[in-house]
């Protein structure tokens, strides 16, 4: 399947099942001009609610109670949604983008793909289906601002899916003190491939851009509506982005904001 295709399929889909469509064999012969996409389409009952700071997440000395852990995975799956319409946004936004960091992006998008069915499973384990609660926009409030590959991977590589970095091992370890060693094993396989996305980001950020630290290459390309906090946890975690190659300056700055 032309990854074209698949993306266009991904945005336009109203099931479940065609935003998790498999695409096999991929090929991108015909990338097509450039389609720029306000807002996915979405399953019925799965559309964004207006978000409050009542819709704030229970925190982790209420996970005794099971409806308490299956609010915060639910939440987490709608994340992992976002960020493959997010990433099929992107490759319909970015045809003549380097073909080796579409490729990337595609298999980025497949291991999203992946990581919304095991929260799914989890999910229906507890007897909740995905859409049961509400899903909020969050990374489609920023994609305007998303306007060329390097923004794209300082948005979501390097700000979201950095900030998992430290959410992962946090919830992980919530969910393994209350004996939901489910839950636990899951965010731990989150924080593998958070690992890989965050590198892939970083590693395209030093091909983009030139005569900058790694630091203000990052920091001079985030949108507007971002700012450097956004990219960490309250629980910051250091060895992860180490493993990454993260610059020294980068980790210390980012702890510090």
């Amino acid at each position: 399947m032309e990854i074209r295709e698949w993306a266009e399929r991904i945005l336009s889909a109203d099931t479940l099942d065609e935003k998790l469509l498999d695409p096999g064999k991929l090929t991108d012969d015909q990338p097509g001009p450039v389609l720029i996409v306000k807002e996915p389409v979405r399953p019925v009952g799965m559309g964004f609610k207006e978000h409050s700071k009542r819709d704030k997440l229970p925190p982790i000395h209420t996970f005794k109670e099971a409806d308490n852990r299956v609010a915060c995975l639910h939440r987490f799956a709608g994340h992992e949604l976002l960020a493959v319409e997010i990433m099929a946004y992107a490759l319909l936004a970015f045809p003549e983008a380097p073909r080796h960091f579409r490729r990337g992006l595609a298999n980025t998008l497949i291991e999203e793909q992946g990581h919304v069915r095991l929260y799914m499973e989890r999910l229906e384990a507890f007897g909740v289906k995905f859409g049961d609660m509400p899903l909020y926009r969050h990374f489609w409030a920023h994609v305007e601002h998303i306007t060329s590959p390097v923004r794209f991977v300082t948005t979501m590589n390097l700000t979201f899916e950095q900030a998992n970095l430290d959410f992962a091992p946090y919830y992980g370890k919530a969910f393994s003190q209350v004996g939901d060693h489910e839950s636990a094993s899951l965010m731990k396989q989150i924080l593998e491939d958070e690992i890989g996305h965050v590198s892939f980001g970083y590693n395209w950020l030093k091909k983009f851009v030139h005569g900058l630290s790694d630091w203000e290459a990052w920091t001079t390309n985030l949108p507007p509506t971002l700012r450097p906090g956004n990219a960490k946890g309250r629980h910051f975690q250091k060895n992860p982005r180490e493993s990454i190659g993260l610059s020294e300056e980068w980790i210390s700055q980012l702890q510090k904001s």
